[in-house]
């Protein structure tokens, strides 16, 4: 009796510990507040501040009043900043620009409620509403951000002059059992509270081996870790979050008759190129360029080659109202890994 006694004592203490540790490693990071945003801009690591209805978003804006918008739209774990080489080219090219930290990312506000698709339509919405308003916008999707940009799309036509889809998820991603693991209510919340950063870190660390300057990209992932609820919102997201199972989105945005450009690297071990037959066979007017050689850190491995696609893509679509014949679609391969440079004329392989 005694024996057993002591054994409930130990394994309630136990338990114990580890619920203490669970609520100390959650709010062992101080909350992103004024003070704090204030000195990131200060520093030069943030640029500006909105009031959204589910919290405050970090964005950044830049190009002549006036001018076609373009949104660009950041994937599932790594922040706006992947966007960072994309302004001055596409500035120079006559757009404005826009990008933001999705909820649960960068120095956005981490709201406790459930990351899915109508959290990411209710802000680009409303960050639209406004920072653009009654102005339909250029839309541009990394990895989760493609599916956010087409359930957007889908979901407010109006709103939305073209689509740019850069390996996309909602048609599925690759997964595993660690991943799968994850998804477990209480087992995946005590592995992502306790361990989530150094994991989230050491998958940072190998997309940087393929940046222009890795040091740069990985301390500016590290630092939205730096601050409450980056684990949370992405445990919520891998929950909640169609990756997989948007193919409705799909299907809806790709009857419109808005022009669509799709940029895909066949050796994308994240979001599969598999997806983009079926991805084509939904959206018959898509253009797509793929490359044998590239995988998923596309955007930001090969920003100069990619933000000349959209650049040319977006002047196609003034040319085509002109008068000029818009270029021809068709799927098929690129052979090359990356072009020295795009010819004007080239069309989509």
């Amino acid at each position: 009796m005694a024996v057993l006694k002591a054994a409930t004592v130990i394994t309630v203490a136990f338990l114990l510990i580890l619920l203490m540790s669970y609520w100390a490693a959650g709010r062992a990071r101080p909350v992103l507040d004024v003070a704090t945003r204030t000195l990131l801009v200060k520093k030069g690591l943030a640029h500006a501040f909105i009031e959204l209805g589910d919290g405050t978003v970090h964005y950044r804006l830049e190009g002549q009043p006036g001018a076609p918008l373009v949104v660009l739209i950041h994937g599932f774990s790594t922040p706006s900043f992947v966007w960072d080489n994309y302004f001055a080219p596409l500035r120079g090219a006559g757009y404005r620009v826009l990008s933001f930290d999705n909820y649960g990312r960068g120095f956005s506000d981490r709201p406790d409620t459930i990351y899915d698709a109508n959290l990411t339509d209710r802000l680009v919405g409303e960050l639209l509403d406004k920072l653009a308003p009654n102005e339909p916008a250029h839309i541009v999707g990394y990895s989760m951000g493609g599916a956010t940009a087409t359930i957007f799309a889908a979901r407010h036509p109006e709103r939305v002059r073209s689509l740019t889809l850069i390996a996309p998820a909602g048609l599925g991603v690759s997964t595993n059992e660690n991943v799968e693991l994850l998804k477990r209510r209480f087992v995946g919340d005590w592995i992502v509270r306790m361990f989530g950063l150094k994991i989230f870190h050491a998958e940072a660390a190998e997309q940087s081996k393929y940046a222009p300057t890795p040091a740069r990209f990985l301390a500016d992932f590290d630092r939205q870790m730096d601050y409450r609820g980056y684990g949370d919102a992405l445990l919520s997201t891998l929950r909640n979050y169609p990756l997989t199972g948007a193919d409705a989105a799909y299907a809806e945005a790709g009857q419109s008759r808005r022009p669509v450009l799709v940029i895909w690297g066949e050796k994308d071990e994240t979001v599969p190129f598999a997806n983009a037959s079926r991805l084509m066979t939904m959206m018959p007017r898509a253009k797509l360029y793929s490359y044998a050689k590239l995988g998923h850190e596309i955007t930001f491995s090969q920003s100069p080659m990619v933000s000349g696609l959209i650049a040319q893509f977006l002047n196609s679509q003034s040319d085509a109202s002109a008068g000029a014949t818009a270029p021809a679609m068709r799927l098929k391969a690129r052979p090359d890994a990356v072009p020295a440079a795009l010819p004007a004329t080239e069309q989509a392989q």
